[in-house]
């Protein structure tokens, strides 16, 4: 008689409330402009003003959070800093990128930054500023939409179909100037020229005012793992000056993905219309 084999339970999933509390408070800290006051930290959080501020007497002491000296409200500290900064180190990308784009910043005199893909938003992990009077003030950890700024398209051109479905479904195709795309089948068309060219433009379809070309990153096994963008004032971005920029745009994405072993033609992500 053969003993009845057992089913392996799942272990079990433990949730410290008071972490998991504490750590939303480093996110909203993170995602918002700070300093954020105690009684605003509450409010946004859903939380009584006791327990906030238990959990952020602790998050002081342990060097994550700091009080601005001038307004009273709470902000990240240079801790958390240090600590995205060793995640950065991590990204070879990023090493393999950093001569090139600097190279592209010099010759264009234009703001270029590095852009990459997190929780269906594009996310700048690097920046080079123009040199000029007027140029994009883009910062680094800044947030943006993928269907209507170059990197997001170009990110986006090159995920797959289940990343634009989450697009498309939630919270939509936001408005964001006259120029943005909000159809469906306007986006998909823009991606499928996106793939077919090897660069994206934005006119004008994130801030009135400002264009920029963008390129994909690839690793060598041709998936993309980043985004970059060379960006300027609308004035700056006539159709000559586009088409040139487009052509380093497209040396420079085939020379980064060379350095990090890409050797095949890019072929559209699967699934992908």
């Amino acid at each position: 008689m053969k003993t009845p084999t057992s089913v392996p339970r799942p272990a079990p999933t433990y949730t410290v409330k008071s972490l998991v509390k504490a750590l939303n408070i480093l996110q909203l800290l993170a995602d918002e402009e700070p300093p954020y006051t105690l009684t605003q930290l509450s409010r946004r959080l859903h939380l009584h003003v006791s327990t906030v501020h238990r959990l952020l007497v602790n998050l002081v002491r342990q060097g994550f959070v700091e009080e601005d000296p001038f307004s009273g409200g709470y902000q990240l500290s240079y801790r958390v800093l240090r600590m995205g900064l060793r995640v950065l180190d991590r990204l070879d990308f990023r090493r393999a990128a950093h001569p090139l784009l600097r190279e592209l910043n010099r010759h264009t005199l234009e703001t270029v930054h590095l852009a990459i893909l997190q929780e269906a938003q594009a996310i700048s992990i690097e920046k080079f500023d123009s040199p000029l009077p007027v140029g994009l003030d883009a910062r680094l950890g800044g947030i943006m939409p993928l269907h209507c700024t170059g990197t997001g398209k170009t990110l986006l051109a090159y995920a797959g179909e289940d990343l634009f479905n989450q697009v498309a479904q939630s919270p939509g195709l936001r408005r964001m100037t006259a120029h943005t795309l909000t159809g469906l089948p306007q986006l998909r068309r823009e991606l499928e020229r996106i793939r077919e060219q090897g660069y994206a433009v934005d006119h004008e379809e994130a801030v009135e005012g400002l264009c920029c070309v963008a390129g994909p990153v690839f690793n060598h096994s041709g998936q993309i793992v980043a985004a970059f963008s060379v960006a300027g004032p609308a004035t700056r971005f006539a159709p000559p000056r586009i088409a040139e920029l487009a052509e380093l745009v497209r040396e420079t994405s085939r020379q980064i993905s060379y350095r990090l072993g890409h050797r095949r033609n890019v072929q559209s992500p699967s699934g992908s219309g």
